[in-house]
């Protein structure tokens, strides 16, 4: 009898363990929302026009510098924002912002999401320098951004800026590194949902020489891709090139690189197996002599790097100039080009996109990009939209837009991905514990 009491108390308390471990289960199951964060574009500074591409006329978007967080359809596929920037709903697509000075120069660069880190390794803040870094806060608190400078002789102390809530900063490059000619910016967003834009523009006296915007990069790696870097060339000479390296580690870098284009894959020289120091900006010539069209320039290091390239061209007749960047492997994304005729460029060893292009007029096409090292694809100028998809391992990619103001570069980046965000359950034990 005893010993059938003691079973039955043992059965007893494994029932309620396992029954107490069910209803704790229960209890704290979780539930997660999954959406696209909104994506923000640069500001609309004095002397500059700029033209937003979208996909659809019913996207939301709203301003900085208001008291309304309210947003509201824009009404139009290609959105020409007068002031401010523009934070825009725009899902899984990927707008691209182009500014232009109209007549001396323009650029690109695709709005997205705010990011905790940001490298832009381009501009100079010298007295050709008309440049300016543009800081947007679209959250609803004050923000806080810690700016570190390089320049071509070693990293500046970092300075911490306050933002209010919802607007833009400008501060012109010539403040934050006075006189010097080669400098790389990292942004790192303390507290607050920030985005940063860099404009380079430059002249001398009443003399223009060019502008463009420079596209962030993410955090230093040992394998860069910059995917299209373009070619002018004629009978007397050629695109000068300037490849912009950084090193922001405490280690010296020993760098290789390659070269890939229609007209063959090579090592250039002066760059392949370099050492490169560290800390400080450093700009390498490169002589390239190839036929007008557009290269690729990988880039492996056994330390973390940065690098973008500066390639001088000419748009109806007026001297430009471009940033090309590097850009992360590409990933299954929509790409808004309204208004746009970009030329897509896409590199890796065994190139393999499927392009699924959507028309102004609604109708769709699928083309499929394959190639080795390098493959371009020339869109038309009525198509709303392309998205990236069935890519093969190692391949990146930017785009190159021309206009009669100059040449505009963006990496072919995703400007905002899909976030899994913790939806809270109610449990009424906690009103009647």
């Amino acid at each position: 009898m005893k010993q059938q009491r003691i079973i039955s108390l043992l059965a007893f308390t494994i029932s309620v363990i396992l029954l107490s471990n069910i209803l704790n289960h229960t209890v704290s199951t979780s539930r997660f929302k999954e959406s696209y964060p909104a994506v923000v574009c640069p500001p609309n500074t004095a002397g500059l026009a700029t033209a937003i591409s979208l996909t659809s006329q019913k996207t939301m978007a709203r301003k900085t510098g208001t008291s309304s967080l309210t947003t509201s359809p824009v009404g139009f596929s290609r959105y020409a924002l007068a002031s401010q920037a523009a934070v825009i709903e725009a899902g899984s697509v990927t707008p691209i912002a182009w500014q232009v000075n109209t007549g001396v120069w323009a650029g690109s660069v695709p709005c997205s999401s705010p990011i905790s880190s940001q490298w832009f390794i381009g501009a100079t803040a010298d007295i050709t320098s008309k440049g300016s870094l543009n800081l947007v806060n679209s959250g609803l608190g004050r923000a806080l951004v810690e700016i570190t400078i390089f320049t071509e002789k070693s990293a500046l102390n970092p300075e911490v800026i306050s933002l209010k809530a919802n607007s833009y900063q400008q501060i012109a490059l010539p403040t934050l590194a006075p006189g010097a000619k080669t400098i790389a910016i990292h942004l790192l967003t303390r507290s607050g949902r920030v985005n940063g834009f860099v404009v380079d523009e430059r002249g001398k006296g009443l003399r223009a020489l060019g502008g463009d915007l420079v596209n962030s990069t993410g955090n230093p790696s040992t394998s860069i891709q910059i995917p299209a870097i373009p070619q002018q060339a004629n009978k007397k000479t050629s695109t000068p090139h300037t490849l912009r390296i950084l090193i922001p580690g405490d280690v010296d870098a020993h760098i290789s690189a390659e070269i890939r284009s229609t007209d063959g894959t090579f090592s250039p020289v002066g760059i392949d197996g370099i050492t490169v120091a560290h800390k400080k900006v450093v700009e390498i010539p490169m002589d390239i002599t190839m036929a007008s069209g557009v290269f690729a320039l990988h880039i492996s290091s056994d330390q973390p790097i940065l690098a973008s390239v500066f390639s001088k061209t000419v748009a109806s007749g007026k001297s430009d100039f471009v940033w090309s960047t590097a850009a992360d492997e590409l990933s299954d994304f929509t790409l808004a080009t309204t208004g746009l005729s970009p030329t897509l460029v896409f590199t890796g060893r065994s190139i393999s996109v499927q392009l699924d292009l959507t028309y102004t007029n609604g109708s769709t096409k699928t083309v499929k990009i394959s190639d080795q090292d390098i493959a371009t694809f020339a869109a038309p100028a009525n198509l709303r939209s392309v998205r990236f998809s069935a890519i093969s391992a190692g391949t990146s990619g930017a785009a190159l837009i021309s206009s009669s103001s100059g040449y505009g570069y963006i990496p072919l980046n995703p400007g905002s991905k899909l976030t899994k965000s913790f939806v809270p359950s109610s449990n009424i034990r906690v009103l009647n514990p």
